[in-house]
């Protein structure tokens, strides 16, 4: 059970679910493995060496699948061993078998007859060179297919990640329209490293910076949705060309970060921006 005060649809999660990680055994004693007082079962520790849990290692990719398969993201099962289980880890929330109706069962494509445990949220996170700092590799969840939808699955996994993994600063990379961006500016600001990033496959994706405390993660947890009250302008989400015209600025020297959730302004998705002087 969480040992710290958050929103009751956050206690609801937990109540409904199993934490689970997965990484190489070596990386376990840089880990916490009861983040905020959700203790992580020794038989939900999984080993990405093991071939015993192979099952698991399905059901997970299975899991990027359904996130990432409709926006042309999905990864090879390498990608999750080679980038994410051997030099960090994954934790998530999963259920049983049990729990989920025949129509979410058959998007894992499982067998009826299982019985285990199935990861319905993840979140991936690698150890970069600089000295503590982490690279945000996937967040993603199924709620899209849960017959019982958990509102809040995909914010609560990753503030239970940074606390598993032991995280302050995070930097990552998603798309401007990305709908997890709404998560990850929850938790904190973003510096923006780059908002245009032609070595990605999808150029208009931004790179940024996240710095996390305990009484950050957990003030996420609040239920107070964390919008910005001052800001220089808005970041349009979807405009190609802005992206570039702001990483111009960047490469020549300033700096910008987004200081709150995304903005619904006529339909159209807007990002508050703030210069950093």
């Amino acid at each position: 059970m969480l040992n710290v005060k958050v929103h009751s649809k956050f206690e609801e999660i937990v109540k409904k679910t199993e934490p689970f990680l997965l990484s190489y055994p070596g990386n376990w004693p840089a880990f916490n493995f009861s983040p905020f007082g959700v203790e992580i079962p020794k038989e939900n520790r999984f080993s990405c060496i093991k071939q015993g849990h192979a099952m698991f290692f399905d059901l997970l990719h299975a899991l990027d699948g359904l996130a990432f398969g409709p926006m042309g993201m999905p990864m090879d099962k390498w990608v999750f061993f080679d980038c994410g289980e051997m030099p960090g880890g994954i934790f998530g929330l999963g259920v049983r078998a049990s729990a989920l109706n025949d129509s979410a069962l058959a998007e894992y494509k499982i067998d009826k007859n299982y019985k285990g445990l199935i990861p319905v949220s993840m979140y991936v996170s690698i150890p970069m060179v600089v000295k503590d700092v982490w690279f945000g590799h996937n967040l993603s969840s199924a709620n899209r297919v849960l017959k019982d939808k958990m509102p809040g699955l995909g914010l609560l996994t990753k503030a239970l990640a940074l606390k598993a993994f032991n995280i302050k600063t995070i930097l990552g990379a998603t798309q401007w329209d990305s709908k997890a961006l709404e998560i990850h500016l929850q938790l904190a600001d973003m510096e923006i490293e780059s908002s245009y990033t032609p070595a990605h496959s999808f150029k208009n994706t931004m790179t940024y910076k996240s710095i996390y405390s305990d009484e950050i993660i957990i003030s996420a947890l609040s239920g107070n949705k964390r919008d910005a009250t001052k800001y220089d302008f808005l970041y349009p989400s979807e405009d190609e060309n802005f992206s570039i015209k702001v990483q111009d600025r960047i490469e020549s020297g300033e700096r910008f970060k987004i200081v709150g959730r995304p903005i619904n302004e006529n339909g159209k998705i807007v990002y508050p921006i703030k210069a950093i002087i």
